[in-house]
């Protein structure tokens, strides 16, 4: 007893001796240590078997894993953890503490607590004494950086680690975490490099397969084909699992047989041998997918768009795959045959099976997104100009032509339903052969069933195969005897005309079996003439959505598609069919820019000329002059804000003089922005608190005019209708009498039937009768329905407004401009000027005129 108490006192873990040593090396890395690398080797096995490999892409040099995954690890993760701490705080000082320690970074690490990962891993390296595990750490670091998205502190690891002398095993992961790190910055060139360095030093025969197959395929996308066949070749040398070997040949067949004798009927045959190979069964949409992009590559589109559809239907429980043949076949009619409404079906249909970590995925999807909203405007303006069409045959003609539609839609309707009925046919059959070849492999299954095979159990492809099989064929069942006894299922036989499916019932389209008979498909023709626009607003409203759908269309040709032609042809179709459309301004200015893309200069120069002469003012005649006028209004619109944020301020303390000041001031330096409707209605506020009520108004509606495209419309329009209902509730109070006292300043006022000619002659008529010298000023505003009045504003006294009224009858405008002689000229006092224009009486004030001022 004395003896073993002695050894247990020479092992305690402050002893530092050799039988101590020995002790703590020995327990340490045979019991709490083993068990945890252990959880760490079974952890990286489970990700690498359960990663879904996208041989369509190249493949990552790590296999990826998320929250999910990370999440069915807890329990191996927190064993890992504790045991490696049990060896840390039991056996210090062993040499398998640093070890310990890298396991639980690992550990952290694969539950994805990066942050505390990266701590572990820094410990190791700071305090440790074993040089390989602090080179281990820091290469688990460098990975882990990688995957926290913390590139250049990944740099600077693998800058650190060129210094350090490491041993083999640690060199080999240097360099493939070093080729995933330029992998995810997409440097092929520095990964490639990478990756064969490590090659060199990997024992393992499947990863070293798997990292050579990376390697050729990163030289086949780089067009090296040479060297992709190498690699491929080595590759297949270390005798890879039946799915990469299948991979690699196929991919063997595109840059060897293509690239070096260029005989397209030696890939072919290839090809079909690959099909007939019956364990690449599963394989067959991948095959017809390879096959199809060779016949593209050649310019045999339809025999590509026929292989791809192959593809599809052969694809069974790879939706990837299934995903890439759909994507194949969209771009086809989207880049080669602008067929966009199949395009779009085909992305549609892309999108409905693509798993979300492709890393095109976005991309598809807003690809997709334009498709749909390119159909939707496409299908608006044909359904529309149909329905137009429609309403101008006469009664017989229509009838004849609603009957020739109905046959042919329900003719079509009869044969999409006889084409599902196929191809639900087609789908329970390949179930049915595919569960019943267990049985008819295992007749002979000592023997070659299979081409290349020599023993069924040597086939892990066919083996997985059977064993699913026989599970969707019999249930998941004991191995025990009898075990067949629980289903007495008769022999199943299937025929054209439908049969049993492999669980006994019948097919989905069995004659016998389906009980539901379909109904008879038939189109109502009162139905369809109801749908028919009836009155001229619904006509209307059609004709405001073929508007609408042309300008979105052409956008979508000329800003998504890239469609230049089309994007002209739609808008010109728009230009001309819509005259008075909101759109013509900038539609005239996208053609100028359109058709000087295409270097039609004639055209783009008869839009800018027609948009200069028909709208100066506009933005987009400003851009043409001036194309830096939109940077320029950037920095002016910058400039006026802080001119209007401090008017703003003197406005609402009152002192509406010093705001005015400012406004005049920033208008006048900063004349033409984006933000000077912004100020412009705020003097207009001002206005309406130091100068009369009619000037406010009379602003107001001027400014809606000028700024036609302002975000503030609304509540320029707001604050005129609350004005003019404030002037109307005046003048009830006063019940529309106009006001005797004329010792006030005047207006002088001439009506005459509203026209865009005097509009437009009469303010410069009434110019040549104004002095230069005078602050008069000359205003234009409608009055009722039918007549609009020139107002001269402001005469000091009753006496000057008539002397300038005088002057107008001894000039006699109506001889010169109205010829109809249908006008009206007076002076009115500014409160009797709010009453007349609130109630349009305009007889009632010109009896109270002649009664008061021409007497």
């Amino acid at each position: 007893m004395l003896g073993f108490a002695v050894i247990l006192s020479s092992c305690a873990p402050e002893k530092n001796n050799v039988m101590s040593n020995s002790y703590h090396n020995m327990t340490a890395h045979y019991n709490a240590y083993f068990i945890a690398k252990e959880h760490i080797t079974t952890i990286e096995q489970t990700i690498e078997d359960q990663y879904d490999w996208n041989y369509n892409l190249i493949l990552p040099v790590f296999p990826q894993f998320d929250s999910v995954s990370a999440s069915a690890f807890t329990p191996q993760i927190e064993d890992c953890i504790e045991k490696a701490s049990l060896a840390i705080q039991r056996h210090k000082g062993s040499k398998w503490e640093d070890d310990s320690y890298v396991l639980v970074g690992k550990a952290r690490f694969y539950s994805l607590d990066y942050q505390n990962a990266v701590e572990t891993f820094k410990y190791v390296n700071t305090k440790g004494k074993d040089d390989n595990a602090k080179h281990e750490a820091l290469v688990a670091l460098m990975r882990t950086f990688i995957e926290y998205n913390e590139s250049n502190n990944a740099i600077a690891v693998s800058d650190y680690l060129k210094k350090e002398k490491l041993n083999r095993t640690n060199l080999k992961d240097l360099y493939l975490t070093r080729g995933y790190l330029y992998q995810r910055a997409g440097d092929y060139n520095n990964m490639v490099q990478n990756l064969i360095q490590a090659e060199a030093l990997i024992t393992n025969f499947k990863e070293r397969a798997r990292i050579n197959f990376i390697i050729g395929q990163v030289y086949q996308t780089l067009g090296f084909d040479g060297e992709a066949y190498l690699f491929y070749k080595q590759t297949l040398k270390n005798n890879p699992p039946y799915e990469l070997s299948f991979y690699t040949k196929l991919n063997m067949a595109q840059v060897t047989q293509l690239a070096k004798t260029n005989d397209a009927k030696k890939v072919r045959k290839y090809f079909r041998k690959l099909l007939k190979d019956r364990k690449n069964e599963e394989f067959k949409d991948k095959i017809y997918y390879e096959m199809a992009k060779f016949e593209v590559r050649h310019g045999h589109l339809d025999q590509g768009i026929s292989y791809y559809n192959s593809s599809v239907r052969s694809s069974v429980n790879n939706n990837r795959q299934k995903a890439h043949s759909y994507l194949s076949l969209g771009k086809i009619y989207y880049d080669s045959l602008a067929k966009y409404k199949l395009a779009k079906l085909y992305y549609d249909s892309t999108l409905s099976v693509l798993p979300k970590d492709e890393l095109e995925y976005a991309e598809i999807e807003a690809r997709q997104k334009i498709l749909e909203n390119f159909v939707t405007q496409y299908t608006i303006i044909q359904v529309n100009d149909s329905l137009l069409n429609l309403t101008k045959l006469p009664p017989d003609s229509l009838d004849r032509f609603l009957n020739a539609y109905i046959a042919q839609e329900e003719e079509a309707e009869m044969k999409r339903r006889e084409e599902e009925k196929k191809r639900k046919r087609n789908e329970a059959r390949l179930a049915a052969n595919s569960s019943s070849s267990f049985t008819q492999n295992t007749g002979n299954i000592g023997g070659n069933n299979f081409q290349g095979t020599t023993w069924y159990f040597y086939n892990p492809s066919a083996v997985s195969r059977g064993r699913s099989d026989f599970k969707r064929l019999w249930g998941d069942r004991a191995l025990e005897d009898n075990w067949r006894r629980s289903n007495s299922a008769a022999a199943i036989e299937i025929d054209d005309e439908g049969g049993a499916g492999p669980d006994g019932k019948p097919l989905p389209d069995d004659k016998e079996g389906t009980k539901d008979k379909e109904e008879a498909f038939k189109i109502d023709k009162a139905e369809l003439i109801a749908t028919l626009p009836q009155t001229e607003e619904d006509k209307q409203q059609l004709l405001n959505e073929i508007e609408e759908a042309s300008y979105q269309l052409g956008n979508i040709y000329n800003f998504d598609l890239d469609e230049k032609h089309n994007s002209a042809e739609t808008f010109e179709n728009l230009f001309n069919r819509f005259p008075q459309s909101e759109y013509r301004h900038e539609v005239m200015y996208l053609l100028y820019i359109i058709f000087n893309e295409m270097d039609n200069i004639p055209k783009s120069d008869y839009y800018k000329n027609l948009l200069l002469e028909e709208a100066p003012e506009s933005i987009y005649a400003k851009i043409i002059i001036n194309p830096n006028y939109r940077a320029e209004s950037q920095a002016a619109s910058e400039k006026l804000k802080k001119v209007y944020a401090q008017a703003y301020a003197q406005y609402q303390t009152g002192d509406y003089k010093q705001a005015m000041a400012l406004i005049n001031d920033g208008l006048r330096e900063y004349p033409d922005n984006d933000f000077v409707d912004n100020i412009a209605l705020l003097k207009i506020l001002v206005q309406g608190k130091s100068e009369s009520i009619y000037k406010y108004q009379y602003e107001l509606n001027n400014f809606i005019k000028t700024y036609t495209e302002s975000e503030l419309i609304p509540y320029a329009d707001s604050l005129v209708k609350a004005s003019e209902q404030y002037q109307i509730n005046l003048v009830n109070s006063t019940r529309a009498k106009f006001i005797p006292r004329l010792d006030k300043p005047h207006f002088f006022i001439f009506v005459y039937e509203t026209d865009q000619q005097l509009s437009d002659a009469l303010p410069q008529y009434f110019k040549t009768l104004i002095p230069e010298e005078s602050s008069l000023k000359i205003g234009n505003l409608l009055l009722d329905e039918k007549h609009s009045i020139i107002l001269i504003s402001e005469f000091a006294d009753k006496a000057s407004a008539i002397a300038f009224n005088e002057k107008v009858e001894t000039e006699k405008p109506s001889e010169k401009i109205n010829k109809s002689g249908k006008f009206s000229n007076f002076v009115i006092t500014k409160d009797n000027f709010n009453i007349l224009y609130q109630t349009r009486e305009l007889d009632t004030y010109l009896k109270f005129y002649r009664k008061n001022y021409q007497q």
